[in-house]
């Protein structure tokens, strides 16, 4: 890291990444992955220059004055903070809505450990206004070249290394540790040259989608018929997701207590933080007991009360099943609370 600091921690260098954040990120708060302490105070004084909030946050601080930063950092007073592995793992930040990789990362997990304090799903009721459907990853060490995506297992074009090669190679100009398909050195623009063995047709390519609503243990009433309103119900809460026109809103509510904001994001977001609440909610028995009240009729009695909630469930189809009908009542009843969650908020903040 010493020798990444050398060739990475330069002036010229620092003030480029301020530039390509400032394009790319600008309105999110960013943790930014540093070769050393020294590259870390480096990087974050080049973005207070640009006037940026920066501060670093290192090893050597004390537990107290670094937990002060990390909830400033929470709360927006910093935007960006700088370091040198201190947040890799155990750091949990959910409005963080940028990474930044300054540093070689020579193994895949330690790539994958940084990236993921990005991928924190954020929770409205703590972070109230703040919406994060993606996470922008600003690779300025060449980790992506050296590792590839973080699903791929294989490559198509047959130049998987051996059981036990190296997954780079050496640049005969400069020696620069290179990635094993790189073409040419990206520091002094050595060619290499290699012999292709003959080209293999790809006849067939199968694609694979994971429905969330198929692979969950609970059964989703559509309440509308049209998608946009969906809700799971079990023996000791339920849970929905609702459309409001350009986001995905999740509520929940543990029987007996309030009304609960999950999750704003996509579709798959909003449905995997109601799947979470509800496993977490319901007993291991629960979801299987609840399908079971698909196959029941609406009680005379659920049928009454669907009757008297009013024009809303005009052209409701009342041979609907138990299940189903326990769903709308649980919508009916949380109507005025749901809808105030989910149209309440009118503007969309930057992540």
């Amino acid at each position: 890291m010493r020798a990444a600091d050398k060739v990475l921690n330069r002036s010229v260098l620092n003030e480029a990444v301020v530039e390509h954040w400032q394009a790319k990120a600008a309105d999110r708060r960013t943790i930014f992955f540093c070769a050393t302490v020294d590259h870390a105070d480096a990087v974050a004084e080049a973005f207070r220059t640009a006037g940026v909030t920066a501060e670093t946050i290192s090893g050597e601080m004390l537990s107290r004055t670094r937990a002060d930063l990390i909830a400033r950092f929470d709360r927006g007073e910093v935007q960006v903070l700088t370091n040198c592995m201190v947040l890799t793992e155990g750091f949990d930040s959910q409005p963080v809505g940028c990474i930044g990789i300054l540093r070689p990362m020579l193994h895949k997990g330690t790539l994958i450990q940084a990236v993921g304090r990005g991928l924190h799903r954020v929770d409205p009721a703590c972070f109230p206004g703040i919406v994060k459907t993606d996470c922008v990853v600003l690779d300025c060490a060449g980790a992506a070249l050296r590792h590839g995506s973080f699903e791929q297992e294989i490559t198509l074009d047959g130049d998987d290394p051996e059981p036990g090669q190296a997954l780079w190679k050496l640049c005969p100009s400069c020696e620069a540790e290179l990635p094993l398909g790189a073409s040419v050195c990206d520091f002094f623009g050595h060619v290499f040259t290699r012999q292709r063995a003959e080209a293999r047709l790809l006849t067939a390519f199968d694609m694979m989608q994971i429905d969330l609503l198929e692979r969950s243990p609970f059964a989703w009433c559509d309440l509308h018929g049209d998608g946009q309103a969906m809700m799971a119900s079990g023996f000791n809460g339920w849970a929905g997701v609702f459309h409001d026109g350009a986001l995905w809103h999740t509520l929940g509510q543990p029987r007996g207590r309030a009304i609960r904001p999950l999750a704003i994001g996509t579709r798959v977001q909003a449905l995997a933080a109601a799947d979470d609440f509800l496993r977490a909610t319901e007993t291991g028995t629960a979801s299987i007991k609840s399908r079971r009240w698909l196959t029941d009729p609406a009680t005379m009695k659920q049928i009454d009360l669907l009757q008297r909630a009013g024009p809303e469930t005009n052209g409701l189809d009342f041979s609907l099943s138990n299940y189903a009908a326990n769903c709308h009542l649980n919508f009916r009843r949380s109507l005025g609370a749901i809808t105030a969650a989910v149209l309440g908020r009118t503007e969309r903040p930057a992540a």
